[in-house]
């Protein structure tokens, strides 16, 4: 039978930080852009544009704290597993 779930990529903290920097920024530039439209319906969009934003970024970090907390643990188990054998 085929697996169809989505597999997830395994990142790097690196990249996840380079991620996040880049949601972070393009958060602040629909920040700018609606700051400087004047035209009612490009309110409405750039609004709708920079609340997405903000949630993408927002979603990241959370994530970005999740897999540190869990790199975390995972390093203490090994230091629990090399002091219980050891």
């Amino acid at each position: 039978m085929m697996n169809f779930r989505k597999k997830e990529k395994d990142y790097s903290r690196e990249e996840m930080l380079a991620n996040l920097r880049l949601a972070h920024k393009e958060w602040k530039d629909k920040e700018n852009y609606f700051e400087s439209v004047t035209d009612p319906d490009l309110i409405d969009y750039a609004i709708y544009d920079m609340e997405a934003s903000k949630l993408k970024y927002i979603y990241l970090l959370k994530q970005m704290k999740e897999w540190d907390m869990s790199s975390a643990l995972q390093e203490e188990s090994k230091d629990e597993d090399i002091s219980i054998s050891g």
